[in-house]
């Protein structure tokens, strides 16, 4: 009768409820040698970590003989010197051959716990197999034999790897000892290199930290150029504008009647002659000498006299507009009988300055037409692409 898998479940739960069969099934599916296994593989552990000691001893008395003889070679070092340099070099080589051999070795002893973890994820896999059905007795025997087999060769494989790693490692212990001799006769030379470099180091920091300030220095330098450069052209732009709107007088045609503009000799008496009157304090008189243009004419609607107080920028700020209505207010004190208009001019003007201008009854004078307050453009820079 086959064996199905209900028949599976039910040696199962056999299996469960009697614990104890346990062992005796296992001794009939497990071989003599698997059951072996973990006492060989023991014996394998201590007998390697017997070698490894016994390899530890002879290093150690080799390093000692090696110490004695290091007192002989110190009286021949100086004959030697030539030697030693070639030597060095062969250090260099045999080191570089060193790391190699340890990366070779930590690469197979990688290698080794991975097989081994593979070996006992398959040994695994195998007992529950063989605990899950019986079905696969003969199926799974075969397999166990060739898993056998193969852990056979492994083992074998092992041993000779092992074998070459402690024959490998050998060398490694007795290359290392005289490497490190070498090394022992180098050191005073690697000392002085050492202090050499330190030296040669701090003069090199001290050097960066000078020419790090240096570059601070000039780019502080540069800033500054920078900003008076540029603050040397919005003087010459303002000057230049200045002049246009204090030697032309046909720009106030628009304005007034028979526009004349003060010079500055002409201001200064008509500013002293108020002065003197008692209709302005000497302050105010100073505050409209440093106005930036004084314009006489009359005015269009009545015929009266008319003064123009200008304000001339490059770009017309709040400022600017500040200026033109408290000197407009001076001058419009002392002559109670004359209209004085406060004005602005350039060729742009920013938007908060254009705002307080159309506030404060400012009139803004452009290259191209003047602007009353209540025409200036709200929120542009510049006199807009209409105008004549």
């Amino acid at each position: 009768m086959a064996f199905t898998i209900e028949d599976l479940r039910d040696l199962l739960e056999l299996l469960r409820a009697h614990p104890e069969w346990r062992e005796p099934l296992w001794a009939l599916l497990a071989s003599e040698e698997v059951r072996r296994m973990p006492a060989e593989l023991a014996a394998l552990r201590e007998a390697t970590e017997r070698g490894f000691r016994r390899a530890a001893r002879l290093i150690l008395a080799l390093h000692r003989a090696q110490q004695r003889q290091a007192r002989e070679t110190d009286r021949r070092f100086a004959e030697l010197a030539e030697a030693i340099r070639r030597l060095s070099e062969e250090f260099a080589a045999h080191r570089q051959e060193f790391l190699e051999h340890r990366r070779e070795f930590q690469e197979h002893r990688q290698e080794f716990l991975e097989y081994r973890a593979e070996t006992e994820r398959r040994f695994a896999e195998l007992a529950e197999a063989q605990r899950r059905t019986e079905e696969n007795l003969n199926r799974l025997s075969e397999a166990f034999a060739a898993h056998r087999q193969e852990f056979l060769e492994y083992r074998a494989e092992t041993e000779r790897r092992f074998a070459e790693l402690a024959e490998a490692q050998r060398r490694h212990y007795e290359e290392f000892a005289a490497h490190r001799q070498e090394f022992l006769e180098h050191r005073q030379e690697f000392l002085d290199l050492r202090r050499e470099f330190q030296e040669h180091r701090q003069e090199f920091l001290e050097y960066r930290a000078e020419t790090d300030r240096r570059f601070a220095e000039l780019a502080e330098t540069v800033r500054i150029l920078t900003r008076r450069v540029g603050d040397l052209d919005g003087l010459v732009r303002g000057w230049i504008h200045e002049d246009r709107y204090r030697t032309r007088s046909r720009r106030y045609r628009r304005l007034v009647l028979d526009p004349h503009i003060l010079s500055p000799e002409e201001r200064e008496a008509f500013l002293r002659q108020m002065e003197m009157a008692g209709r302005l304090t000497s302050e105010e008189a100073a505050e409209l000498e440093e106005a930036d243009v004084l314009v006489r004419g009359r005015s269009r609607a009545t015929g009266g006299e008319v003064f123009l107080v200008v304000e001339v920028s490059a770009t017309v700020d709040t400022d600017d507009v500040e200026r033109a209505v408290e000197r407009a207010e001076m001058l419009r004190r002392a002559e109670p009988g004359a209209e004085v208009i406060p004005v602005v001019a350039g060729p742009a003007i920013h938007p908060r300055a254009a705002q307080a201008a159309r506030a404060q009854g400012v009139w803004w004078l452009t290259d191209s037409r003047p602007y009353a307050p209540e025409e200036i453009p709200a929120g542009e820079g510049r006199a807009g692409p209409g105008a004549s």
